[in-house]
């Protein structure tokens, strides 16, 4: 029977491992790290750094946010400046990496409708963007409406600039909190369950007594 017990441990085991990598297989993995564009060449400089493939708390934490964060924003190069991120905070690159491929030519749209949206709101509710010069006021002088238009389509840059970074930061520490939740009421319940589960596989052994030294015999 113990045999078996220990067959069964290691089946369980082996069935864990493969449904974490099967969940992993989109991130960036530190076996597969030199295969990613750009970040690829300092492959054999972030393997030697544990703290990006380390799930501890802290490292995940931050991972949430950031990822989240950058992610939402309308940037170029999300890859590369997660990587910069990761070394900048010491936090897990697998999760903060992997975040980023939920910004795609599918979700992108969507992404920069909500954003957007949500930046206006909160411009118009806060009353930043007039108070910023975002929504410039009317001319009194007609002929002052070329220079007028001009200085609308300034404002009207600065005004999808400011909505897209604020829509996609407040968006992104949302959903940062999200996952944050989700795997302190989850992930970390389950793997302390889990822990409490294993078998004791250590053998106390007595201490034997210390042999006794040899007589001395003293020449008279």
């Amino acid at each position: 029977m113990p045999k078996a017990d220990q067959t069964n441990q290691q089946n369980l085991h082996f069935a864990r491992i493969r449904r974490v990598k099967w969940l992993l297989r989109y991130m960036p993995r530190r076996a597969r790290f030199h295969t990613y564009p750009l970040v690829g060449r300092f492959a054999a400089f972030a393997r030697r750094r544990n703290f990006l493939w380390s799930f501890q708390y802290p490292q995940v934490r931050a991972a949430f946010y950031l990822g989240s964060v950058l992610t939402l924003l309308p940037v170029l190069g999300q890859l590369p400046i997660a990587f910069g991120l990761c070394l900048l905070f010491r936090t897990n690159f697998m999760i903060l990496g992997g975040l980023q491929f939920a910004s795609n030519l599918l979700t992108f749209p969507f992404i920069l409708w909500g954003t957007f949206h949500l930046g206006t709101f909160v411009l118009g509710v806060t009353g930043l963007d007039s108070l910023a010069g975002l929504i410039p006021p009317p001319p009194a002088d007609p002929a002052l409406a070329p220079l007028a238009s001009e200085s609308a389509a300034g404002s009207s840059f600065s005004l999808y600039a400011s909505a897209f970074s604020i829509g996609g930061l407040i968006a992104g520490v949302a959903l940062g909190a999200v996952l944050d939740l989700l795997w302190r009421s989850l992930v970390v319940p389950a793997a302390k369950l889990r822990a409490s589960r294993q078998p004791i596989t250590a053998s106390i052994t007595p201490h034997e007594p210390a042999p006794a030294p040899p007589p001395s015999s003293s020449v008279l």
